[in-house]
């Protein structure tokens, strides 16, 4: 499933929202390439999945709840990272020159609401899952045909949505991950190669299926299972760059039932097949044979 919605609220006339947009993707997509918004911020929530973006040379990793910004003019993309399967939701804010109305509140509200986005504290945080709501009714809302109520209304959607994320991103600065389930995910990555059950996974954590499942989501954002097949996948990338490796091998080493079955797995996370990835990376395995 590649589901993708993108909306200009302009056409609304709400001017300082150009871009509202939603994906769901089953399978991952190609990354997003360098790019930057020369007066607009741009607030990303990943309601499912996992994502990595790149800013400032530095690498942020969301997880599924988290919230992550890029301010007016900032360079950034997904790294090498693809857009990955999940659900995220992005706006993009247009910031007024000081003095200047915004969302038609008055000069003083204006200046107070810019002047706390411009200063949050942190551009990757914990979010929550009222974000998503609000989104999902402002965009469903866009696609109606324009009337003055429908944009008063979303733009008081909009002005609570921009409020509760700075509220987040003063009170969680850093998305947690208990010892338990830290400790939980490096036995996963050390031990991939194998057969790893939900049921095992949670008896090793001494939980019960049910509160395991759900404390590991809460923290790592997706479900153990999905962490384990991220594992494997990880670890199937680093060993075909390898040209010595043979990607039967690489899928029977890692517990796959078949390599047709990896190939359609890697292609879900990575957004191609392995050998595509392998040519993508300039490597010919049979060119290495003598």
């Amino acid at each position: 499933m590649r589901e993708r919605t993108v909306l200009d609220l302009r056409v609304h006339g709400i001017a300082e929202v150009p871009m509202i947009g939603r994906y769901r993707y089953s399978e991952a997509q190609k990354g997003l390439d360098w790019h930057a918004h020369r007066a607009a911020m741009e607030i990303c929530y990943l309601a499912r999945g996992r994502q990595m973006y790149r800013v400032h040379g530095h690498d942020y990793v969301l997880r599924g709840g988290d919230v992550f910004v890029t301010f007016p003019g900032e360079v950034h993309s997904t790294g090498e990272a693809p857009e990955e399967k999940g659900i995220l939701y992005w706006v993009q804010v247009m910031l007024p020159a000081r003095g200047a109305r915004f969302m038609e509140q008055s000069t003083a509200e204006s200046a107070a609401i810019v002047r706390r986005l411009r200063r949050l504290p942190h551009r990757h945080f914990a979010g929550s899952p009222v974000l998503g709501r609000i989104l999902d009714e402002v965009l469903a809302s866009a696609a109606q045909p324009p009337s003055a109520l429908n944009t008063l209304w979303m733009r008081a959607r909009l002005l609570e949505f921009l409020m509760r994320v700075a509220s987040l991103s003063e009170m969680n600065p850093s998305p947690a991950i208990s010892t338990l389930i830290r400790e939980l995910m490096q036995y996963i990555e050390r031990n991939c190669h194998q057969t790893l059950p939900v049921p095992a996974l949670a008896a090793r954590a001494q939980l019960s299926v049910p509160r395991f499942q759900a404390r590991f989501k809460q923290e790592v954002g997706i479900p153990p299972g999905e962490y384990v097949m991220r594992c494997k996948i990880a670890v199937a990338k680093r060993r075909l760059a390898d040209p010595a490796e043979d990607v039967t091998a690489v899928a029977m080493d890692l517990n796959f039932s078949s390599p047709q079955y990896f190939a359609t797995v890697f292609r879900r996370y990575v957004g191609c097949s392995p050998t595509a990835y392998r040519q993508g990376l300039g490597i010919d395995r049979a060119s290495t044979r003598r």
